[in-house]
């Protein structure tokens, strides 16, 4: 269970986020959605410990991210928005590298790696040169390595951004098995189509959560016009949840 407890975190005197709480449990995925600005790129910085909070506190089944966050990264998949890869390896060697830095023993190494590719759909590519990829599946490459050590909570930020329909499918179903053993959060613009994967809806908006919906509670373009409607007219957020 990952508990997020009145985060708020600024850039110097620049406020970003405000008084943040929310909840997710394993076998959950969370769409993080919002406008540009809204804080969301930053908001899952703070839950992959990559930047530390000014005040509240995150825990990941009982892990707090400023006591212990050595063991709370090793628990965790995190994906960038900008996805940083290394062109000149394949596929297979790139995993292999970030597996064994994280830390994972040498006789796992080789079924990790097969497993990451699989769930991701690159096994065709695996001896390809990254370099020579396409967007779409470079970005599935981030999420290969994102999900290559059995995460507790996975972490995405603007997975969908780029990618065509096929890729777009392929990335949800893989999302879909990693919720079988973790926490998923993405982050992303593309509701319509997180709303084939996501079981919650989180809107994000000047810091601060709009409104949390839970999509078995409204049909896809109920759910959709209130996301909207929240975007347009912001200071009509309410909080929505069951």
């Amino acid at each position: 269970m990952l508990d997020v407890a009145h985060i708020s975190f600024a850039y110097g005197t620049r406020p970003i986020l405000k008084d943040i709480t929310f909840d997710v449990a394993p076998g959950e995925i969370v769409a993080l959605t919002g406008p540009n600005g809204a804080g969301k790129t930053t908001l899952l910085k703070v839950l992959a410990c990559l930047l530390m909070q000014d005040a509240g506190t995150v825990h990941l089944h009982g892990v707090d991210t400023l006591q212990r966050p050595i063991k709370y990264r090793r628990t965790i998949g995190y994906l960038s928005a900008h996805n940083p890869l290394y062109n000149d390896m394949t596929v297979e060697e790139y995993l292999t590298y970030r597996v064994r830095l994280k830390g994972e023993r040498a006789m796992r190494v080789r079924r990790r790696i097969n497993e990451a590719l699989s769930a991701s759909g690159l096994t065709d590519v695996r001896d390809t040169r990254i370099g020579l990829l396409s967007h779409g599946y470079r970005k599935r490459v981030g999420l290969a390595d994102a999900l290559s050590t059995f995460p507790k909570l996975l972490l995405l930020d603007d997975l969908l951004a780029g990618l065509d329909r096929p890729q777009r499918a392929a990335c949800g179903a893989a999302l879909s098995a990693a919720s079988l053993r973790a926490a998923v959060i993405a982050t992303g613009h593309e509701l319509d189509e997180m709303l084939n994967w996501c079981t919650r809806v989180i809107v994000l908006n000047r810091g601060r959560i709009a409104a949390m919906f839970r999509t078995s509670d409204f049909d896809r373009a109920e759910l959709i016009e209130q996301v909207d409607k929240l975007l347009a007219d912001p200071d009509d957020a309410q909080e929505v949840s069951a």
